[in-house]
């Protein structure tokens, strides 16, 4: 599966890591760094330049692992299939004479890199990458072919790449980025949430970053399509605090839909990502009795759960004898899957009893619960009755229904299940593994290793796995599934945000990660652009706007969107238009140089659109030319002045004019004479990004008839260059200076450049500031990694520990150059081992304790379970992201106290008559609070305003029955379960509404009548009765007719059954040509009514049992062809032919996709509607009144007429059903049958 994380430039991170990292937008392998250009494209003559100008060059493949880096990258990432240039150049093909010119190697990998001969044989000399079927291989193309390419450079020289950008201070007189004017970005984007019950409330948040502080609203899209914001002002319901919607008593009707955030400031406007609120609901099991599942001891049997309707999601579990709970984590051959059945891979005796499935509602998407009570449901009895057999070794088995994946279609982001279950003789052990690749470093494995989980699966996590069940060393099975991942669209690297000059013209591209594939729209200020001819061209995710002026400025936004959801990226567009200034770069004072001496003189004014340069020396134009290459004193291309070979007569003051359509500035510096060697452009101090690259400058001035050496100093120690590898020494823009490689917060401090010569020296120093990530002014907001480091140092206060509550303290860690907004406390319940969030969003100056340590933070967790065990850990989030999670806390249990949870899956209704049945779910052990658990049981009749009866249960128990009289049947009851214990009384739960047990129907079913239907089945019709409590005396379950051969003596009694009202059912399975006697009975939970009267009928005669022959298949038209057949002719005991049937369909798959053709009685017919390039099976069979008769023998055919025989290692079958590539062997022989066929009927 191709996937895309594209942009300007592909971000990504690398795959190894040596002493540092790669420069910004390039990958990391081995010892090389690799740079993705996909926009703009480019020939290979401007490829190739493009790379140089970064010191790098166009990629070389010199090894296996490095082919198969490349390629993986591109099949992760390039879901347009792009065409990439390399440095290969063919020169002879047929001799194989393949160079890569970027390190002049010879290509010595052969033939199987590339995708087949057609590639190899291509016009054009140039090597590209391209896809072929199932991996990036290479072809070839021509030079002037416009394509994305590869850079490659060495890791060691990685720092020559340097990035100068404009950024958001540029024009203004401050290098503050907090200073300056900054449009709304999303740092926290809303979640969908699932309300279930009667939740008291459902939140969702989004958060925005802008200067000034954006304003927020919310909008909601209700099914019925209408669109309006939501407020207090539109419903008293609704509280919107910065960015935070409460919804207060959510109720389906009104707040059902979809919802976004828009965050607005005098910058601009952007929309959030959707988010959905929906209502989970969760049915009633059927009332009906459930069959019993037969098993034969030592072999394997399966519990169907047969859930009720449900949304979205539910999770399972067991109950056996209304006495325990299944625990397959205890008893290695039970297994409860996720599609809700319970397997058993060896049962035994001693498994026989009644199971009852309890679901529970829940989500599977990541969307929040909005309930601390999701509703539940508990079913009938199912009877397990395993019976005595003889002991036999077999398997292991892995089960047709395994490997099974959970959910069905992941998406990115998700926890996936693959579940996989052998049957056999115990014990049966499991193993997994991945073809051709490792496991996800993210997988775990649980449930005996049965179940392979992956957390937050990503896209890479795709591939072919394979379980492992072995029974010792003896005998061992496999089977592997293919896991795709789905994703909804998500941009890896954020639209950036562009500072341009005004009148020029602007190209945005963004690219997201989607499958399936997604479309892109483009907004303005939270306003859908449209394509304006000559100014604003939109092609799916490209936007170019013309011609550009103040007016263009906002925030812009892109969107990709496909089934799963749609998502936004944001970028502000600031068009620049103001006169030169040099107020933050003026010329330096005073510059000194040595007479025989080189000097460069910066000229580094800001200005839009970028102006022209004219130097003057004490006010006279010196007439200079740009990138002069030949005269002593010269302008180079950027504008700096460079004097070499410096005299007495240069001495004075030169100034630099910088001048554009807004107006001019200049700059003045004076030029000395130092008789010793001096550093006329000393470093200034630098501030760079973590783990990015910064240059230091330092020039110094001196005869050339000397040599200089520059030696460096980092904090007043001198640097070795050839031991440290984060330092280099070299030139940038035509200065020397030192390179600090992958800046480390390390390195911040002094650093001092010592030039010397033989005689003397002479220093000059600056400092160097590592920011974090994000706070460097290049790239603040544009959501790199950058958070806030771990917290350290979480324990609970003793003195503090309640029996609900703590206060919990930590040590913060470092914010890395942005204050921290808020920290989460998470909390793993001992005896669960699955960690919640305990405390959300703590602002860090709430956590704050005046008198206490500034780093320390305190905070009550409330909401714990008395009498258990937790351990603590804290993560904090600043405006660049979330932190790392700290190490866990210790574990501190709580006091004992009462229960703090109400018992759930409140139900029954089932028993014998006069019985009122109460069921309920036990509380599990961490929510006992304490000793002395039991519970108080409370019932009245439904529409009563009293509980007139309450009974006290001690221990944990999950059943009440008692006795309402038979005169009571099928009534509803309210019940209401409360727990308690030795420390007090806990909550209750949800009233639930029962019906005590039914009684026996006296109704007896009239108008019984039976209808011959074919030879095997009757149809059987009769009044339905009323479905009335005083009728039924309960509810209606359905029907059952009771049918047995009428004239055999001691005849066999059978009966079939439907469930729900009806007037008629069939009854099959019957003997052709017999009599029947059929009666009827109505159904209830109590039992079967009174006999119906009874009817007789006969079936009809059999099926016609001859099957046509010679069926012979021809061309008729562009999408028909014509079938012949020989008839068949019935016996006495058949009945009479009436027609036949052509039933054909796609070869490969199941007959039960056919389509039928029905004709009278003919030899012939026409089937239209075939497609061509497809393979067809057909079977042609004769009908009666007494049913379908028997079928053809298997016959092939196409659009070109029947295939005498179909060899399928002769084929490829695509992924598109049945269609076929045939090979050139099948396809002569095809026409050499259809010619003789031809001459066989002319």
């Amino acid at each position: 599966m191709r996937q895309a994380v594209l942009s300007l430039l592909f971000l990504i991170q690398g795959v190894s890591s040596q002493w540092f990292n790669c420069p910004e937008n390039w990958v990391l392998f081995e010892t090389h760094c690799y740079q993705f250009n996909v926009y703009p494209y480019r020939n290979y003559v401007d490829a190739k330049a493009a790379c140089g100008a970064n010191g790098a060059q166009l990629l070389s493949v010199n090894t296996l692992p490095e082919h198969n880096f490349i390629g993986q990258w591109l099949l992760n990432n390039d879901v347009s299939a792009y065409r990439w240039f390399t440095s290969g150049v063919v020169y002879d093909m047929a001799n194989y004479d393949v160079r890569w010119e970027g390190d002049g190697t010879k290509e010595y990998l052969g033939h199987s890199l590339w995708v087949n001969e057609d590639e190899m044989n291509k016009p054009g000399r140039q090597v590209v990458y391209t896809y072929g079927v199932y991996a990036y291989l290479l072809g070839r193309d021509t030079s002037s072919a416009m394509n994305p390419f590869i850079c490659e450079i060495s890791q060691e020289e990685s720092y020559k790449v340097v990035q100068d950008e404009r950024d958001y201070t540029y024009g203004f007189n401050t290098t503050d980025s907090e200073k300056v004017p900054q449009g709304p970005r999303f740092l926290i984007q809303p979640r969908s949430i699932v309300v279930v019950g009667k939740a008291i409330a459902a939140t969702f948040e989004c958060v925005a970053y802008g200067n000034p502080q954006p304003d927020y609203r919310i909008t909601k899209i209700a099914n019925n399509g209408s669109v309006y914001d939501v407020s207090s002002a539109t419903d008293y319901r609704y509280t919107l605090t910065n960015g935070k919607l409460s919804i207060q008593s959510p109720d389906e009707i009104y707040d059902a839909g979809t919802y976004y955030c828009t965050a607005e400031n005098q910058i601009g406007t952007v929309r959030s990502d959707y988010l959905s609120m929906r209502f989970g609901s969760l049915g009633e099991f059927s009332n009906v009795d459930r069959a019993p599942v037969t098993a034969y001891a030592f072999q394997f049997a399966v519990i169907d759960c047969l859930p009720p309707t449900y949304t979205p999601a539910v999770s399972y579990q067991w109950y056996k004898d209304d006495k325990q709970f299944v625990r397959p984590d205890l008893h290695s051959y039970i297994f409860i899957s996720r599609n809700g059945k319970l397997y058993f891979s060896e049962v035994s005796t001693a498994d026989r009893g009644n199971y009852r499935c309890i679901v529970k509602l829940t989500s599977n998407n990541g969307a929040a619960i909005g309930t601390d009570q999701p509703p539940s449901r508990t079913s009938l009895p199912t009877l397990l009755d395993v019976q005595n057999a003889v002991a036999t070794v077999w398997g292991p088995e892995i089960s047709n229904e395994f490997i099974s994946v959970h959910p069905r279609t992941p998406q990115k982001g998700q926890r996936v299940y693959l579940e996989c279950l052998a049957f056999g003789t115990m014990p049966i052990t499991y193993s997994w593994s991945r073809h051709g690749l490792p496991m996800s470093p993210r997988a775990s494995f649980t449930d005996h290793n049965r179940v392979l989980i992956i957390e937050d699966v990503r896209i890479e996590d795709g591939g072919t796995y394979i379980c492992h069940a072995s029974r010792y060393t003896t005998a061992r099975t496999q089977k592997n599934v293919t896991l795709f991942i789905e994703t909804k669209p998500y941009f890896s690297y954020p639209l950036k945000s562009q500072h341009v000059d005004i009148g020029s013209k602007l190209t945005w591209r963004c690219e997201a990660t989607a499958m399936p594939e997604p479309v892109y729209e483009w907004y303005k200020d939270g306003v859908r652009l449209v394509i304006i001819p000559g100014k604003i061209s939109i092609v799916r995710n490209v936007l170019t706007i013309q011609n550009l002026d103040i007016s263009d400025n906002g925030m812009y936004q892109c969107s990709a969107e496909n089934i799963y959801g749609k998502s936004f990226t944001e970028g502000q567009l600031r068009v620049l238009a103001f006169p030169p200034s040099f107020v933050k770069e003026p010329l330096i004072d005073v510059m000194f140089g040595v007479v025989g001496g080189n000097i460069t003189y910066p000229c580094n004014p800001e200005a839009a659109p970028t102006p022209t340069y004219t130097w003057l020396k004490n006010n006279m134009e010196l007439n200079l030319n740009p990138g002069d290459t030949t005269s002593r004193i010269r302008m180079l291309q950027n504008g700096n002045l460079l004097i070499l070979n410096i005299n007495p007569g240069d001495v004075a003051y030169y100034t630099c004019r910088a001048e554009n359509q807004f107006g001019r500035s200049s700059s003045t510096g004076q030029l000395q004479i130092a008789d010793k060697v001096v550093i006329g452009l000393p470093p200034v101090n630098v501030q760079v990004k973590v783990n990015q690259t910064a240059f230091l400058r330092c020039q110094a001035s001196y005869n050339s008839l000397q040599d200089v050496i520059y030696t460096w100093l980092f904090n007043d120690e001198i640097i070795d260059i050839n031991k440290n590898v984060y330092y280099k020494q070299g030139v940038s823009q035509s200065l020397t200076g030192l390179f600090v490689t992958a800046a480390q917060f390390k390195h911040s401090g002094k650093y001092t450049c010592r030039a010397q010569t033989t005689k003397e020296h002479t220093e000059a120093w600056a400092f160097l500031t590592v920011l974090d990530s994000l706070h460097n002014r290049l790239i603040r907001h544009l959501l790199f990694p950058g958070p806030p480091s771990e917290p350290a140092g979480v324990y609970a206060i003793q003195s503090s520990i309640g029996t609900s509550s703590l206060l919990l303290s930590w040590t913060v860690g470092a914010s890395n150059g942005e204050n921290i907004l808020f920290h989460t406390v998470e909390a793993l319940p001992v005896m669960l081992n699955e960690w919640y969030t305990a405390v959300d969003h703590v602002s860090d100056v709430s956590s704050i304790v005046p008198g206490l340590d500034n780093k320390k933070r305190v905070v009550e967790v409330h909401g714990l379970n008395p009498g258990s065990g937790y351990r603590f850990r804290v993560y904090s989030t600043n405006s660049f992201g979330v932190g790392p999670r700290s190490r866990q806390s210790d574990a501190y249990t709580t006091r004992y106290g009462p229960p703090t949870h109400p018992p759930t899956h409140v139900g029954g209704g089932y028993g014998s008559v006069g019985d009122l049945t109460i069921t309920w779910m036990p509380l599990e052990d961490y929510q006992l609070g304490g000793p002395g658990i039991g519970y108080y049981v409370y019932y009245r009749r439904n529409l009563t305003d009293t509980w007139t009866n309450k009974v006290q249960l001690t221990g944990n128990v999950g059943k009440y029955v008692t006795q309402v009289g038979a005169y009571n049947y099928y009534l509803l009851y309210d019940v209401m379960i409360q727990p308690y214990n030795d420390l007090g009384q806990g909550p209750n739960s949800s009233v639930s509404t029962i019906y005590s047990a039914e009684e026996i129907p006296s109704i007896s079913i009239t108008n019984v009548q039976a209808y011959p239907y074919n030879a095997t089945a009757l149809m059987v019709t009769w009044d339905p009765v009323p479905d009335t409590r005083e009728v039924m005396k309960g509810k209606l379950l359905g029907y059952q007719v009771n049918y047995w051969e009428r004239f055999t003596e001691d005849p066999i009694m059978n009966s079939i059954s439907w469930r729900g009202q009806m007037s008629s059912g069939l009854v099959i399975g019957l003997l052709p040509d017999t009599w029947y006697t059929v009666n009827l009975q109505a159904l209830n939970m109590a039992g079967m009514s009174q006999i119906s009267e009874t009817d007789f009928q006969l079936t009809l005669k059999m099926a016609p049992r001859m099957y046509p022959t010679e069926i012979h298949v021809g061309s008729h038209g562009s999408q028909s062809v014509y079938v012949t057949w020989r008839g068949v002719t019935t016996a006495i005991e058949e009945e009479p032919i009436q027609g036949y049937i052509l039933r054909y369909w796609f070869d490969g798959d199941d007959i039960r996709t056919a389509s039928d053709v029905r004709v009278g009685k003919q030899d012939q017919a026409v089937i239209y509607g075939i497609q061509k390039n497809y393979l067809y099976c057909l079977r042609v069979l004769g009908f009666s009144t007494g049913g379908d008769g028997t079928m053809s023998e298997l016959v092939y055919f196409t659009l070109g007429g029947r295939i005498a025989a179909v060899d399928q290692s002769l084929t490829e079958v695509k992924a598109t059903a049945s269609h076929l590539t045939v090979c050139h062997y099948t396809i002569l022989s095809l026409c050499i049958i259809q010619a003789i066929l031809r001459l066989t009927y002319q």
